[in-house]
């Protein structure tokens, strides 16, 4: 109704959003690994992906609101879940006003006082060595292309083959809810085993099984959907669970909160931000699933040799560690 305007407020509202989200991941991510256990890192970071672009709530509230006369649902129906919204800002607002500084970091922060050698800029500590970033940014892509599947293309993929959305999206969304208990169990998991085998499981996993979840999500029948929705999801969650914990580990304590938030960042540039436009021109006006399996496939298979390439972290003490 405003024009041009509102594109330029959608794009100052989306940068502003970037901004937020570059800063709030990382700090989240080492609040947890900073704090725990030298044990229960994984465990702990674990419950920032568990929160972290979690779409079961969105969804629900969606749903909710989608089931209302098209005609009011397109004027505001659609506007009220991001209203509602709001509350959940508010909650974040106080977590954060509330917590305190790492033991590790505030003991970093005192070392660096006594030391006359003045600090390099922590972006410039991550940059001149680029090859932690590069690896993270690889690493963790195949995670954030996996979540946007099954977040957007997967839906549109069922309801195209004759599934109505409603029930598809209630499908999804009780997938994502049940997935966050995954999340958290594998990241138990990766401090006992490590974190890179839980997650090239994960990819493995999501690899072997592409073929049978489109195939599933084709059938039209809400209980293969609500299948397909779980097993994609458990996959993501595999590769999810420990990424936190393996992301941060990648840095020493001067650059960590940098490294790991730019590189998180990257991660979900490569994976999440090109996969959808990606995916829709792969599948095409012809509908070839396979072109969309093979991309997929590949991209998974390089997040896979990404993180072979990188050390096991799960027994870095995090005290002396530098990047």
């Amino acid at each position: 109704m405003i024009g041009s305007w509102g594109a330029i407020i959608l794009v100052t509202l989306r940068l502003m959003q970037g901004i937020a989200i570059g800063g709030e991941w990382g700090g989240a991510a080492l609040m947890a690994l900073e704090h725990a256990e030298p044990k229960k890192r994984g465990f702990a970071a674990s419950f920032v992906n568990a929160g972290a672009d979690r779409s079961a709530l969105g969804t629900f509230v969606m749903g909710l609101f989608a089931s209302l006369p098209e005609d009011q649902f397109l004027s505001w129906g659609w506007r009220v879940p991001f209203l509602l919204s709001a509350a959940l800002l508010i909650v974040g607002l106080v977590i954060r006003a509330k917590i305190s500084e790492s033991p590790i970091f505030a003991a970093a922060v005192e070392q660096d006082e006594k030391s006359p050698k003045k600090a390099a800029l922590p972006i410039w500590s991550v940059i001149r060595r680029p090859k932690n970033l590069l690896l993270v940014m690889f690493g963790g892509a195949a995670g954030f292309a996996l979540q946007v599947v099954m977040a957007s293309f997967a839906v549109t993929y069922a309801v195209s083959h004759g599934a109505e959305r409603q029930p598809v999206l209630y499908a999804f969304a009780t997938a994502s809810l049940l997935s966050v208990g995954v999340v958290v169990v594998m990241g138990k998991v990766s401090d006992r085993l490590g974190r890179r085998p839980v997650m090239l499981i994960g990819m493995v996993a999501f690899i072997a099984l592409l073929l049978p979840i489109f195939n599933w999500l084709a059938s039209s029948n809400i209980l293969l959907i609500f299948f397909a929705f779980m097993v994609g999801l458990t996959c993501h969650s595999t590769i999810y669970g420990p990424l936190a914990a393996f992301i941060s580990e990648q840095f020493g304590t001067a650059a960590r909160y940098t490294g790991a938030s730019v590189g998180y960042q990257m991660a979900t540039l490569l994976g999440a931000g090109f996969t959808p436009s990606i995916l829709a021109t792969l599948y095409g006006a012809d509908g070839q699933i396979s072109r969309v399996i093979l991309y997929l496939g590949i991209l998974t298979a390089i997040s896979g040799i990404a993180i072979l390439l990188t050390k096991e972290s799960k027994n870095i003490d995090l005290h002396t560690y530098e990047h």
